[in-house]
């Protein structure tokens, strides 16, 4: 499971909500990390699209809560196509809303996409999965630093499409470990070259559960992304 929010809409549909904010994330002086408004939408984009992704959901809109001024939306906006239309997905409609009554000192976003897919049942845990973590675990100033260790919402999509992979669900600010947790609903004892207590900020690396054949096809897909989660106690 992810965090996002799945709702009935007809008989045999559902809506898929998913949302994510960043603050002191910007151009403004007082910002924590100085990066450009269009890389803030881009990745705040990113977290939302591939929990979406990850619940076979199909994008159909995005609302932008932006609190840093009128003069940001331009580029959150742009930032947010950019990732969009780097997963295959045009011309989805963008509303939002702006503060512009009181000036903050320091950027903030909030991001919402919402998605329907067919309705489908919760993926039923066996005991027999195998399990890998796409990408590494970064935030902060070393998510700019690190872009080439950093999974797209493309790869993500492409890897749902793999008949043996199960379940994906994105890692954020939990991390690794305490994400897998919650996913699988079970207490079991992780090793892997990867830090599994550090954050993902923006869903900078994501979980896989599939079948043991389909690894050569996982791990070719993903390449150097690819980082196999030993699980014991399962």
């Amino acid at each position: 499971m992810t965090n996002a929010i799945i709702l009935p809409l007809e008989a045999d549909k559902e809506l898929v909500i998913a949302t994510d904010n960043s603050g002191a994330i910007g151009e403004k002086e007082s910002d924590l990390v100085k990066t450009s408004n269009q890389i803030v939408g881009k990745f705040a984009c990113r977290v939302v699209l591939m929990e979406c992704l990850a619940e076979y959901a199909e994008p159909v809109a995005v609302i932008m809560q932006n609190f840093t001024n009128e003069e940001a939306w331009q580029g959150y906006e742009s930032g947010v196509r950019e990732e969009l239309a780097a997963a295959g997905i045009a011309g989805l409609p963008i509303t939002g809303s702006t503060e512009s009554n009181f000036q903050t000192f320091q950027s903030g976003l909030g991001l919402t996409l919402i998605g329907k897919r067919e309705k489908r049942n919760s993926y039923q845990w066996t005991g027999g999965e195998s399990f890998a973590v796409i990408g590494a675990p970064f935030t902060g100033q070393a998510v700019l630093e690190n872009n080439r260790q950093i999974p797209s919402a493309g790869l993500l999509k492409k890897m749902a499409d793999i008949t043996g992979v199960n379940s994906i669900t994105p890692v954020g600010s939990k991390g690794i470990a305490r994400t897998f947790q919650q996913w699988t609903g079970k207490g079991a004892e992780l090793q892997s070259e990867l830090d599994l207590q550090a954050s993902a900020g923006p869903a900078t690396c994501f979980l896989i559960a599939f079948e043991q054949e389909s690894t050569a096809e996982a791990e070719q897909l993903a390449g150097r992304l690819f980082h196999l989660l030993k699980v014991s106690n399962y």
